[in-house]
Order: C-alpha cells, then sequence, then structure tokens
C-alpha cells in the first residue's frame, strides 16, 4: 500500500469518506488558529506537537461529493522554526524514509511523494521575512511565526468511467496556434489535483500518449478533451460557455486565453473555470473560441481589451 496513504490511515485522517459526510459529523467550525470556516478533526491522531486538531478546508467551492484531499495540521516545539521543522521530519522518517529538508525562497521545507500521495513541510523562519508585515493569526498565536506547518494530500481522482475512456482513446486533436495549459503546468497527472478540480479530472491511466499538452474532442463530439497540468474530460452537455481573456502589453507582456466554464456541484460556485490555452498575441485565442463555440454548441464570450498589469 502506498505508504503515504497508510500513515493517513494509521493517523485516522478521513480519506476514504465524502466531504459531505465529513461535514455532517465535524460541522464547520473556527479554525481554532486561523479562524476561517474549516473541518477540525477531533478524531484524528495529533501529531507529536501540535498546536490543533488536523484540519480540512470547509470552502463551498469545493464539491461535497469527493473525498477530502487535503488536511493540514501545526506543529511546535520551541521558538524556532528550523529545528520545528527537522523534529517533524525526524518523525516522519520512521514511516517515510529520509527526506531532504532544506531552504526554498524564505522557507525551509521538506516533502515525501509516493504516486500522487505526498506530505509537505514548511516553516517561515523570521529572520528569512519582509519586515512589517501583520499577521493577526500570529498576533493571536505568537507561536504560530516559527510553527512547522504539516500538509498531506492523497492524490485522489476518480478513474476513467467506460465511456470516458472511449472518448481519450479515440479523441481528435484540434490544431491550435498557441498553447494548452500554461507555461508552469509539468504535464497530465503528475501532481495531485486541486480539490476544486475533482468534478473533471480523471487518471490518465496510459491513454495519454508521453502526457504531452493537447486539446481535442472525442470521435462523436460529446466532450472536451484536455491534457495539460491534468487529464480534463469535459461532457459537452456539461460546458456552460467559452471564454477568451484579452490583455495588452502593460507591466506585462500581454496576451490572450480561453477557459471553459462547466457546471460544477459546489454550493459557493457559479461555475468550474477550466483553463484550456493562451497566446502571446492579444487576439491569439479569439478563432479558436469561436471554433469550439461552434463545434460543440456553446456561446462565446470574448473580453474587451484591458492592460496586463
Amino acid at each position: 500500500m502506498n505508504p503515504i496513504l497508510r500513515l493517513a490511515d494509521a493517523w485516522r485522517l478521513p480519506r476514504q469518506e465524502t466531504r459531505v459526510v465529513v461535514e455532517a459529523r465535524c460541522g464547520v467550525r473556527p479554525d481554532p488558529i486561523y479562524r476561517w470556516p474549516a473541518l477540525v478533526l477531533t478524531d484524528a491522531e495529533p501529531l507529536p506537537g501540535a498546536l490543533a486538531p488536523w484540519t480540512a478546508s470547509a470552502s463551498e467551492r469545493i464539491p461535497s461529493q469527493f473525498p477530502i484531499t487535503r488536511f493540514t495540521a501545526l506543529v511546535w516545539f520551541e521558538d524556532d522554526a528550523h529545528a520545528n521543522l527537522r523534529r517533524v521530519a525526524d518523525h516522519l522518517t520512521a514511516s517515510l524514509g529520509p527526506a531532504t529538508v532544506g531552504r526554498r525562497w524564505n522557507t525551509v521545507a521538506a516533502a515525501w511523494r509516493s504516486g500522487l500521495a505526498e506530505v509537505s513541510l514548511v516553516a517561515w523562519p523570521p529572520s528569512w521575512q519582509s519586515h512589517g508585515l501583520q499577521n493577526p493569526s500570529e498576533d493571536r498565536e505568537p507561536r504560530l511565526k516559527t510553527a512547522c506547518h504539516v500538509t498531506l494530500r492523497t492524490g485522489f481522482r476518480l478513474p476513467l468511467s467506460e465511456k470516458e475512456r472511449d472518448w481519450v482513446r479515440g479523441f481528435r486533436l484540434l490544431a491550435i496556434d498557441g498553447h494548452v495549459g500554461t507555461a508552469r503546468m509539468a504535464g497530465a497527472g503528475r501532481f495531485a489535483p486541486g480539490e476544486t478540480e475533482l468534478e473533471y479530472v480523471r487518471d490518465p491511466e496510459d491513454l495519454v500518449e508521453d502526457r504531452q499538452r493537447m486539446l481535442g474532442l472525442s470521435a462523436d463530439g460529446e466532450a472536451l478533451i484536455v491534457v495539460s497540468d491534468q487529464l480534463y474530460v469535459i461532457p459537452r452537455i456539461e460546458i456552460l460557455c467559452f471564454e477568451v481573456i484579452r490583455l495588452t502589453p502593460a507591466k506585462g507582456g500581454g496576451g490572450s486565453s480561453i477557459h471553459a466554464h462547466c457546471r460544477t456541484l459546489a454550493l459557493g460556485a457559479d461555475d468550474q473555470s477550466i483553463f484550456l490555452a493562451q497566446h502571446a498575441d492579444p487576439d491569439g485565442m479569439t478563432a479558436l473560441g469561436q471554433d469550439l463555440g461552434e463545434r460543440l454548441g456553446c456561446s462565446v464570450k470574448v473580453s474587451p481589451y484591458a492592460p496586463d498589469c
């Protein structure tokens, strides 16, 4: 079994229950440290030195029919960010093996990965931070300044259904002038999806050759297939509209991007926006947006020009 998921089970993190079930049992309460709405998991096994129970996001932008995929905790032993992170890392080494601890920008960090599952540690040494920044949470709980932030991501995503598998196997590429996804995207399925993305992300299995960036339609025209940082399989009937954003050069270089706005069951969101492609020219995505709209029978919104500030 995946060692990170095995550890999550040992900590009694409810990774296999849907969010709606956990919400019904735990209720939504203020986070003990940050005060924002959260699922406070008092039944889970706390880490040594924990400042509070494990928590999960209670954002209404996350669809509740899926399991929780991200759990967080705070650990503090002494007023030293490096020491706090090192002690948590040493504790996890017994279950997950050693990990490199090092500086990452203005933080000290460590991480373990197994498949898409990940445990990451981050601490913010005060001497590495900009002066004059205010954090009300740190005013209420001074230990937060040097605490180690622990995040466990399960990497959950839905498998392809038989129909979706047929769509992906036979999908037809669209020739586009531009780039699918964004420059920072690393390839489909290499990292865990965000919790707001779960409705349309699927496990690519071995069906997406070389995990390159691609955009296309299923052979029957009933689904849009996007291969970017994840594999997105979007039935035509779930697409509300396409939107083309046009930016003229300003502080940034300008350009254009196209997004699919799709239906969502998340209570706090009108739709789920999926980034499809981009072009360096402010008008570079307009033709693709209009083509997709015609092919899939969807409306297309083309934004006014706006400065890339």
